[in-house]
């Protein structure tokens, strides 16, 4: 019997090692999930040169993307209940920043758009696209270079739709003080 137990033990630590996602997370302190525990299915997506509307002037067409919890979200038991932001929303977030600072020119908003530019250099890096952009070779100052734009490249991506609904649908409660 005790063999039996033991090897029950040994398989639940080897499943638990390869399957991370059967920790139970207390939701305090650090102890959460590093992801937003759903998934995402995985889609190809060819970059075009342009989405119609999305323009630096459509303040309308930007805000169609933002979830009305504006990205936060509750996780944890009634008891532990933490609020959390959800990274993609926290991007997109800062490609708005830049794009209303270049529109407005503003000045006092250096420092929302550094931590926006240092923010998104990361996830950039973090990342590591290695989708390949064919060479579009184009003269400047009187000789070749290399150039790429990327329309019509093909990315491996995650739906993000399936993220915006699941935040639609479980937006933060209140803020806890």
């Amino acid at each position: 019997m005790f063999a039996v137990v033991l090897y029950a033990a040994l398989i639940y630590a080897v499943y638990a090692f390869y399957n991370p996602s059967i920790h139970e997370y207390t939701y305090i302190g650090d102890d959460y999930p590093s992801q937003l525990p759903i998934s995402l299915p995985a889609i190809q997506t060819t970059l075009q040169s342009g989405e119609p509307g999305f323009s630096l002037y459509a303040d309308d067409d930007w805000a169609t993307l933002f979830p009305a919890s504006d990205g936060f979200t509750d996780l944890g038991t009634a008891a532990t209940t933490r609020t959390f932001l959800v990274s993609m929303v926290h991007q997109l977030h800062c490609l708005d920043v830049f794009r209303v600072g270049f529109v407005t020119n503003r000045t006092g908003y250096s420092h929302h758009v550094e931590h926006c530019l240092r923010y998104m250099l990361q996830i950039v890096l973090c990342n590591a696209d290695t989708t390949l952009e064919a060479d579009e070779a184009g003269m400047r100052g009187g000789r070749w270079e290399h150039a790429a734009g990327g329309v019509g490249s093909v990315h491996q991506c995650r739906d993000w739709r399936v993220l915006r609904e699941y935040l639609d649908e479980h937006a933060a409660g209140p803020v806890r003080l």
